[in-house]
Order: structure tokens, then C-alpha cells, then sequence
């Protein structure tokens, strides 16, 4: 009589374990390396947003662009923004995005919302609709958007940032809270509340004061970051970017640091610590 050869079940559970050990082992591994991908993705779409923002100065008198200002042609109303103003030179919107959050910044809804930005709904002329980048608005002014009559800030020259390699130009941000609020405020310590049901608002020491496009340590705790001089890279989240300058937002002018990470990421060194807007 002929016998069937067939695995046995202790044979089979062995088998089983085996695999799971391996998933178990790998699986994190995985991970890492999908993360580590999209940091680099990150590092490379940020050098490329540098690269462009050095084009348009060198076309624009040695000017940095503005964070924004609005452009009304009959019924179409536009709001330029930054994104706006360099994708000329790179005709891509998805470097705007971060692969490792690509909603980050829903920048079509937010011009949308006449809340948050009033007189709209506006648009982006180059349609630019998702973004995971903020601006430092010390070096992005926005005469345009004057917050107050009288109150405008005029924009900047690139002959008059005395630190190129160590000014912030854009860096990993958030726009919404988007449930991050309690996980920085464990981690960090930091305050947080919600401002017109979109943007989170820190509250941290003096000259430490951003209401939106905060920071977001979103690369295994570090944000990818460009800088004026046109290089990229990613900070771990407690890293100490060197340089002071006053507080703008007080009349005393207080001396503060310019960068807070992970959260504030806006002011220029020996010029400006904190920002009016």
C-alpha cells in the first residue's frame, strides 16, 4: 500500500512561527526604509522650492517674493502666494507636498474659507491646491496684506539677510490641527488651542508665538528645512538653530531667538526674532 507524504501539524505551526518571526523582524525594517525614502523625497522637492525661490529673486531686483497678496480681475479674485510666485520655475506643483503627509496644507481650502482669509473665496492662479511647506514670514513679508492701515511690511531684499546659510526660507508645517495638537502638547510640553476651527496656536515663552503653519516634525521626528543660501536639509525636532533678533510683536523689541523648533520657524538672524505676522 502506497503512503502519502504530507507535513504534520506540529511541522506546519513550526512553519507558521518561523514566518511570523521573520514578519515580526521585517516589517519594522520596512518602515524605516519607506520613511527614510520619503525624508528624501522631502529634502529633494525643499532644494528644489530653494532653487526656484534664488531664480525669481535673481528676476525680481534681488527681492524675495511675498507670502501673498490679492489680484482681483473682474469676478476672478486670486490671492498670490509664494507657491504661486516660483512655480514658474519649476512648473510642479507636487514639490509643494511632503510624500510623508501630502495633505498637510489644504492650501485650495483655505483660500476658499472666507474666514480665514476675508473677502474670498480666492484662488491660486497656478492652482496650486496642497501644500506640506510653510514660509517664514519674517523673510516672505506681505505688504500686500497689510494687517492693520499703516502696518505693512515691505519686502525683502536678499542683500539684506546678513546669515544666508542660516535663514530659514521653508520648512515641514502644518496648517489644521488635525488631531496633532495633544500629541505635540504631550511630547512637547507646549499649549494648544484651536483658532477658527482651522489653524492650532502655540503658546510657549516670549517670542515663541505662531498661529499658523507651525512646524511639524513629521520625518521620524525631524523637519526638512531650506534655507536662503539654497541648500536643504532635515533638523531633529530639538535642534538649536542659532540667531536672535527682536521681538516685533512687542514694543520693547525684546531680544529673542529667531527659531523655536519644532513649531517656530520664522525670523531672520541680527534682524528680525519674531515677526509681526
Amino acid at each position: 500500500m502506497r503512503r502519502n507524504k504530507a507535513f504534520t501539524l506540529i511541522e506546519l505551526l513550526v512553519v507558521i512561527a518561523i514566518i511570523a518571526i521573520l514578519a515580526a523582524i521585517l516589517f519594522p525594517v520596512f518602515a524605516q526604509a519607506k520613511a527614510a525614502a520619503k525624508k528624501t523625497a522631502a529634502i529633494s522637492n525643499s532644494k528644489q522650492n530653494a532653487l526656484a525661490t534664488l531664480m525669481y529673486i535673481d528676476n525680481n531686483d534681488d527681492t524675495f517674493p511675498q507670502s501673498a497678496y490679492f489680484e482681483v480681475n473682474g469676478t476672478t479674485k486670486n490671492l498670490v502666494s509664494a507657491y504661486d510666485a516660483i512655480y514658474p520655475y519649476t512648473k510642479n506643483v507636487d514639490i509643494f507636498k511632503d510624500p510623508a503627509d501630502p495633505e498637510a496644507i489644504k492650501w485650495d481650502q483655505i483660500l476658499a474659507n472666507t474666514s480665514i482669509v476675508p473677502g474670498g473665496p480666492w484662488l491660486s492662479p497656478q492652482k496650486i491646491a496642497r501644500a506640506g511647506v510653510g514660509l517664514n514670514f519674517a523673510l516672505f513679508e506681505d505688504p500686500g496684506i497689510p494687517p492693520t492701515v499703516g502696518d505693512a511690511d515691505p519686502v525683502r531684499s536678499s542683500g539684506s539677510i546678513s546669515d544666508p546659510v542660516g535663514t530659514v526660507m521653508f520648512y515641514s508645517a502644518d496648517y489644521t490641527a488635525k488631531g496633532v495638537a495633544n500629541k505635540y502638547k504631550n511630547q512637547y510640553g507646549a499649549q494648544f488651542t484651536t483658532r477658527g476651527g482651522n489653524a492650532f496656536y502655540l503658546t510657549p515663552p516670549v517670542g515663541f508665538n505662531r498661529y499658523n503653519f507651525a512646524g511639524s516634525p513629521r520625518h521620524s521626528g525631524s523637519l526638512v528645512i531650506n534655507f536662503a543660501d539654497g541648500h536643504a536639509a532635515a533638523k531633529n525636532a530639538t535642534a538649536n538653530l542659532p540667531g536672535t533678533g527682536p521681538d516685533t510683536t512687542t514694543t520693547a523689541n525684546t531680544v529673542v531667538n529667531c527659531y523655536n523648533l519644532p513649531f517656530d520657524l520664522n525670523g531672520i538672524p541680527d534682524t528680525v526674532g519674531e515677526p509681526k505676522d
